[in-house]
């Protein structure tokens, strides 16, 4: 697949979401879509035994260009709801973890979504995914991470979580017999983005006291003799999991969006101690960009930045715990502008 319809494709489910989002739960919503999310409707449309239905619309600018985005489905839908829930979830860590105004502020827009996660659990229900069991790992995070130091008992939550989500796209998509796959691919995912979380949070966590599996590693030097090794095995488990699934179509795509993304952020974490590998430099290290992502961009607040600009560079993104790596053409995001993908 070439570089320009990789992108498009990716696009088209991206902003597919974005829409689906917007349809079931209103305009706000569409902010929530991001990089998993995205990944885990491309797919789940490559499990379907059909191929995704593509419809020509405008993605939220009602002046923009006509373009092919992936029509409602249950894929869709699902992934939407997941996504919501994921908000819930995120705001209810916050509420208990947080200080100050950031605990109020999640207590209150916890509050004031309540009917759209109420909306979004109810498909979930419909669709015989396992809410109980998830909200029940998600909800006894703190109390792991209060009685156990050891990084694998801290993910646990995370990783249990990550693999019945991505297994459900079993049931969802058509394809029953992928859910071991897709169990272990969402473990191995769960576990890496959990870890990822902790080599970068280390640092504040440490300043305002909070709980890090890191802590007992206060050096450097240290943390990354630690984690590296389950980074690694983590990372090995998700290649053998994907490498076996049955998908009819995007497997290229799903490749660099997945894998490569991983064994970026592995690498990162990895620094120069691995021989081989190149330092990954930020595109705004030692040079100053003069020309604005939003000389290109389109404006659409999905996420169109596949074709934005030249600062969307190898080996940097904008932020945030994701192992996705959205753009398939140049292996990163923009990350420099509002044209996150």
């Amino acid at each position: 697949m070439c570089c320009q319809k990789a992108a498009s494709l990716y696009r088209a489910h991206f902003c597919g979401l974005g829409t689906s989002l917007h349809r079931h739960y209103g305009a706000w919503a569409r902010w929530l879509v991001n990089r998993d999310s995205a990944f885990l409707t491309l797919l789940g449309s490559a499990l379907a035994e059909a191929p995704p239905v593509l419809c020509r619309t405008t993605c939220c600018n009602a002046f923009a260009t006509p373009r092919d985005l992936v029509a409602d489905s249950p894929v869709l839908q699902y992934t939407a709801a997941v996504t919501v829930c994921g908000l819930s979830a995120k705001l209810d860590d916050d509420a208990q973890d947080e200080r100050g105004w950031r605990r109020h502020a999640a207590r209150v827009g916890s509050r004031a979504l309540d009917r759209p996660i109420g909306d979004a659990l109810g498909l979930l229900h419909a669709m015989r995914f396992p809410v109980q069991d998830v909200r029940g790992w998600m909800a006894g995070q703190a109390d792991i991470e209060h009685s156990s130091a050891s990084l694998h008992e801290c993910a646990r939550p995370t990783c249990a979580a990550y693999g019945e989500i991505v297994g459900h796209l079993a049931q969802v998509s058509g394809a029953p017999g992928a859910k071991p796959l897709l169990h272990q691919l969402g473990e191995s995912l769960g576990f890496l983005i959990y870890a990822q979380d902790a080599w970068e949070d280390w640092a504040r966590d440490k300043k305002r006291g909070q709980f890090n599996p890191l802590h007992a590693f206060p050096d450097l030097v240290g943390r990354r003799a630690a984690l590296l090794p389950k980074l690694e095995q983590a990372l090995a488990s998700l290649r053998c999991a994907f490498d076996a699934l049955p998908l009819r179509r995007h497997r290229d795509l799903l490749q660099t969006v997945l894998i490569a993304g991983a064994e970026a952020r592995v690498v990162q974490v990895a620094g120069d101690t691995k021989k081989g590998t190149k330092h990954v430099q930020s595109p705004i290290e030692g040079t100053r960009r003069k020309r604005s992502c939003w000389d290109k961009c389109d404006g659409c607040h999905c996420g169109d930045c596949s074709d934005c600009c030249d600062c969307c560079r190898p080996g940097w993104t904008r932020g945030g715990s994701s192992m996705i790596d959205c753009n398939p053409c140049d292996g990163d995001g923009c990350g420099c502008c509002g044209c996150d993908c």
